[in-house]
């Protein structure tokens, strides 16, 4: 006769076929038994609300890893309550396009300002997302002393969101000193306006309203007068511009005219300067030329020159000569017929008879 079979043996089989199943298909289906994973962790400050496990973190808006676990760390050198986000990322999710065998780590990239920020996924379910980005003029935040709370985990710098740093400045203004200025402020003028010097204060606001659309209606007038005003000085300015704008015009044919007779004279001028600047030179070599015969005229009328003595001895030859033919005309005048019968014996011509 068969032995039974053992139900309890074979539910055992079968829970342990689908355990094994389970497990086989969240180890193959995650990917992270044949993948590189790069572990690292991020400390945010404030509140995490709406960041799950399981949230992508992206770059650029490329999902590159994904949340693994988020707890909260009590710090006692700090005394302060932290909040570290587990990330896994993946490096496959990033293509090389260069041949180098050298491998970007994320330390480097940390230090070309790679730093992590949370933002919104949807506002209607409030999730939250990671988004990885180069910021580097985002400050580096001093190293948390829990980053390697786990071994080979590396920590990514975190900087807030726009709505935490405002939220952040919000919480720094002082509320209660705001709300009692604002009393005191209200107190204030709550007491100015029961002084009972309120309605004389109005009554000469109504008056100096009054005074003012007075002067502003005579000031239009005014305006409006000198604008008139105005308005027939450049009508005259016009006419007197029109005016000298015909006058001008002639005078811009006399100015061509001048112009061109200018430039005509200008022409003649240039042979006649050539002129008198050669005549000047014959001038002054005619004048050397007479410094030259007066020096000759002088050295030959000096004292002792051979010349004024042969002058001198001419002229005292024309001295006795012109004697002789004084005596000789007043010997004719006398005897006339001496010319006929020539000189009767007597005398010389210059004595007496």
């Amino acid at each position: 006769m068969a032995k039974p079979v053992s139900k309890t043996l074979i539910g055992a089989f079968v829970v342990g076929a689908l355990s094994l199943v389970f497990l086989g298909v969240v180890l193959l289906g995650s990917g992270t038994l044949l993948r590189d994973v790069i572990r690292t962790v991020m400390f945010f400050d404030g509140s995490v609300g709406g960041l799950q496990v399981g949230a992508p973190v992206t770059f650029r808006g490329v999902a590159v890893g994904e949340v693994t676990e988020i707890q909260i760390v009590y710090e006692p050198e700090r005394q302060e309550f932290r909040i570290p986000v587990s990330v896994q990322l993946y490096p496959d999710r990033i293509r090389r396009l260069s041949t180098s065998p050298m491998q970007t780590k994320l330390k480097d990239l940390i230090g070309m300002g790679l730093r992590a920020q949370l933002q919104m996924q949807s506002f209607i379910t409030g999730q939250l997302s990671i988004q990885l980005d180069f910021l580097p003029e985002a400050p580096l935040p001093p190293a948390s002393s829990l980053a390697m709370f786990h071994t080979g985990v590396q920590e990514i710098p975190t900087i807030p969101t726009p709505i935490q740093r405002i939220q952040k400045s919000i919480e720094q203004i002082p509320l209660d000193e705001v709300v009692r200025d604002t009393r005191e402020t209200l107190a204030s003028i709550r007491d100015i306006l029961a002084s009972p010097a309120i309605p004389d204060i109005i009554a000469n606001l109504q008056q100096v309203s009054q005074d003012s659309v007075g002067i502003a209606g005579k000031v239009d007038a005014k305006l409006t007068a000198l604008g008139a005003q105005v308005e027939r000085t450049l009508k005259e300015l016009r006419t007197l511009l029109a005016h000298a704008d015909a006058q001008i015009k002639p005078l811009g044919s006399a100015i061509h005219e001048t112009r061109a007779l200018a430039q005509n004279l200008n022409r003649q001028v240039d042979p006649l300067t050539a002129e008198i600047t050669r005549t000047a030179g014959e001038l002054r070599s005619t004048l050397r030329q007479s410094d030259n015969t007066l020096a000759h005229i002088s050295r030959l009328t000096a004292d002792n020159s051979e010349m004024r003595y042969h002058v001198s001895l001419l002229m005292t030859e024309l001295t006795a000569t012109s004697r002789s033919l004084r005596a000789l005309t007043d010997y004719l005048e006398r005897h006339p017929d001496a010319l006929l019968r020539g000189r009767a014996a007597g005398p010389s011509l210059g004595g007496q008879q």
